[in-house]
Order: C-alpha cells, then structure tokens, then sequence
C-alpha cells in the first residue's frame, strides 16, 4: 500500500516549491540517526522540532535526520485539504459522548494550542503561506439541526467547556446576514487559521535543511521496515537501504502499509475538493468573504469553505453523492482518479448558498482527490509504536490533520531528543498509540 504516482492536481500545489523532488545527495545514506517516513505537516513538523530541540539542548554532536517521501514534498493529504485549522464547536457533543468531559476538553484545547503555535511559528520563521487568523462558521441549514446545536451550546456554555470562551453564537434572525449564507437557521463561530498549507510546509522544511542536520529524498518510496539483531530497523526502498535506530512514520492513512499492526485500526479513505473562481471580467463580482465555514445541510452533510485572499474559494465534501458506494472511498489509497459522483457536484455551489453570488459567474476551476486515514476511535495515533524501541507513529488524523498535527510532532520530537514520557509531551492521553487500541 504505496502512495500512487500521478495523483490529482491539487490547487494547493499549483504553486510548485524548489524543493518539490529534491534529493539533497545523489545517494541515500546507509546510515542515519533518525528516519522520517512522509513530508507532510507531521512529518516535516517533526524534523523542525528535532532541528532545534537539538539546538537547544545545545548537543555537542548533532544527530543527522533522513525524510523520504514516496512522491514529491507535501503531496498526501497535506496538500489536499481544506487549508484551514479550526475545532468544529458543532462536534464537542459528541466528543463528550465518546470520550468523556475531560478528553473532549483536552482535545478542544490541543486544537486551540495548536492553532496559535502554527500562527507563531510562520511569524518566526517569515513563512509567507497567505496565513490569515479569521473566525469560521458552523452553520446549520434545517431548523432541526439548529435547534440540537443550540441547545448543545447553551449546555456548554452553562457548564463551562473550556473552548466556550472562544465560540459565539448567532440566532436565526442574524444568521443568513452575518454568514452570506442563504437559509442559516443559526450559527457558531470560533477562531480559525486559514492558510495555504504546501506553501507553510515546504518552507518549513526549508528552514530545515538549512541548518545542515536534515537530507531529503523524495521519489523514494518505502516499501518495507525490518528489525536488525541490535533493536534498530533496516528501511527498504526502491533506492537502497538505510540503517537507523530511531524511525518516525508520519505516513497517515497509508501507515498499514509498513506497520501491519495498524491494519484495521487506520483506514485509508478517499476525499474530494475543488477550487472555485470568478472571471475577472464578471459583470457581478461577488462580495469577498473573509470567513471560512462549514455548512451544515443535515448532520451528516457537511461542506468545508476556505475563501482566499485573492476571491478564489477551495471547498470540500459532497461526501453523500457516494458514500453509499463504499467501494469508491472506503479502504481506497488512490488518488490518482476523481470520484465520479462527485466530479460535478461543486458546480454552482457558490451560486445556490452565497448572497450577492448568484449572477457572478463562478466556475469550478479544479477538482482533485486525497487520501485521509481513519481510526475505530476517531482519534489519532501518536507516540511511541508498543512494542517496539525507537520507533513512532504519528497518523489517522480523521481528516483534522491540521489541527493536530504540527504540536503533536513537538511531542514526539521530544520524547527522541529529550527522553520524555508520552504524559509530559503536552498531547492528549487519548491520543497516545497503545496496544489496547490495536487490539480494538
């Protein structure tokens, strides 16, 4: 299970970086200190937190790092999304549900952290990735669903949910006039970065390698790991082997693929997404929306909308034109095909829900395909693989990569450099990778 060539174009890679095939040797190294499988957000998060951990503890010798990535940098799930990182105020009830109070809280506020780190680092770093810190809306289209999230946050609100602070709520009289959307019955709204994430990722890994620590190799697929006689692994490829004691897979929903352990516990699902245009020429430019949003037509259906800065919008979902035809997404890793059921559902979409863009014209410019990787929980898997010494797993975000991913790399990049324990990594006990959960 391999990520496969020639993949949907992505309008987030439209944009190609220098780094996009590099290989930083002619060669690959037959040894290394540490292996990063994938580039990411998870895994290039994690070699720029290895970079300066090490940096900071002030190492006198500096531990070489090798990223392979099977295709081009930042082409998985990471350069497919929906370019935003925000917690959907609409999904805390039924975290509570199935994880009770305190690991809905943690999680809530690990996204919350986790959206403030990324705006930091792309200040600290002069990451020029449209980065903008915007609220996004959560907006019900039947009064049925209103009513269930009303009541949802008058009850957090009451209770005092630690996110709550953060969500503010819009009745109906208001809703289609504050969202632009036609038929909001009600709405939430939360803090959310909106940014453009192949061009966050790839000049982060650029900060990387120019500290002279890192080698990149994409083109490089791995297609097995084996364990030496002295508890360190040998990586297979179809460009030689490595050696390392320390390995870090960051390959999402493809991680079944090399850790068969996983196999049933992270899915592979397939996903679609578009980007949306206006003429320049149109005799009726819509208004800009500064926003994102999810829209909610039913519990179960829901649209991801990420407006840009210059007036194009990339939105995802239509997930019901086929989700009944399991065979088209589900335990799917190729991205290389578009969903036919799907291909022409974002047409008009601007037009049917947005006031003052009925006459303007949009056109769906691109639709492309990715792959995310699911888990029996619906949470991710971080730490260290059971079983197993050196070795780490980072993957099966259930579509919310981004807004986990770049704080649960510091937390693995840690307990490598620094030996600390998964509880004082700062990432959600639940989260961790534990042999109670393979075992399901």
């Amino acid at each position: 299970m391999l990520p496969v060539p020639n993949s949907t174009a992505s309008y987030w890679r439209s944009d190609r970086h220098w780094l996009d095939e590099h290989h930083s040797t002619a060669h690959l190294p037959t040894e290394t200190d540490i292996v990063i499988i994938g580039t990411g957000i998870a895994g290039v998060s994690t070699a720029y937190h290895l970079v300066n951990s090490i940096k900071k503890n002030g190492e006198a010798r500096q531990p070489s790092i090798l990223l392979l990535e099977a295709r081009q940098v930042c082409s998985g799930a990471t350069g497919r999304n929906g370019g935003h990182i925000k917690k959907l105020p609409s999904t805390i009830g039924g975290l509570i549900q199935a994880h009770g109070r305190s690991n809905a809280g943690d999680i809530a506020e690990f996204v919350r952290a986790n959206i403030y780190a990324v705006k930091r680092v792309i200040e600290k770093e002069n990451i020029d990735a449209e980065a903008e810190l915007r609220r996004s809306f959560d907006v019900p289209l039947t009064e049925d669903d209103a009513r269930v999230i009303t009541r949802e946050f008058e009850e957090l609100l009451e209770d005092g949910f630690p996110l709550m602070q953060d969500v503010g709520y819009v009745g109906e009289k208001f809703a289609e006039r504050i969202t632009s959307i036609d038929g909001a019955k009600a709405a939430l709204s939360t803090p959310a970065l909106s940014l453009w994430p192949y061009k966050f990722v790839t000049q982060l890994l650029e900060r990387v390698l120019s500290t002279g620590n890192a080698n990149l190799q994409t083109n490089t697929p791995v297609t097995a790991i084996e364990t030496t006689h002295n508890g360190g692994y040998t990586v297979k490829t179809n460009r030689g082997d490595v050696k390392t004691p320390t390995l870090v897979l960051a390959t999402n929903g493809y991680t079944a693929g090399l850790l068969p352990q996983y196999k049933n516990v992270i899915t592979p699902i397939k996903g679609t997404a578009s980007h949306i245009t206006v003429p320049p020429d149109t005799a009726r430019p819509p208004p800009y929306l500064s926003n994102t949003y999810n829209i909610r037509y039913a519990p179960n259906r829901v649209d991801y909308l990420n407006p840009r800065p210059d007036g194009g919008i990339v939105v995802g979902g239509g997930k019901w034109t086929y989700e009944g035809q399991r065979e088209l997404w589900y335990d799917v890793y190729d991205d290389s095909t578009l969903i036919e059921p799907a291909r022409h559902y974002f047409d008009g979409l601007m037009q049917r829900h947005f006031r003052g863009w009925e006459g303007s014209g949009a056109t769906t410019e691109s639709v492309w395909t990715g792959i995310m990787g699911v888990t029996t929980d619906s949470l991710p898997h971080i730490g260290k693989v059971p079983g197993t010494s050196g070795q780490y797993v980072l993957a099966g975000y259930n579509g919310g990569g981004m807004t986990m991913a770049f704080l649960a790399a510091l937390g693995v990049a840690r307990m490598i450099t620094e030996g600390i324990s998964f509880e004082e990594t700062g990432v959600p006990e639940c989260m961790r990778t534990t042999q109670e959960r393979l075992d399901g």
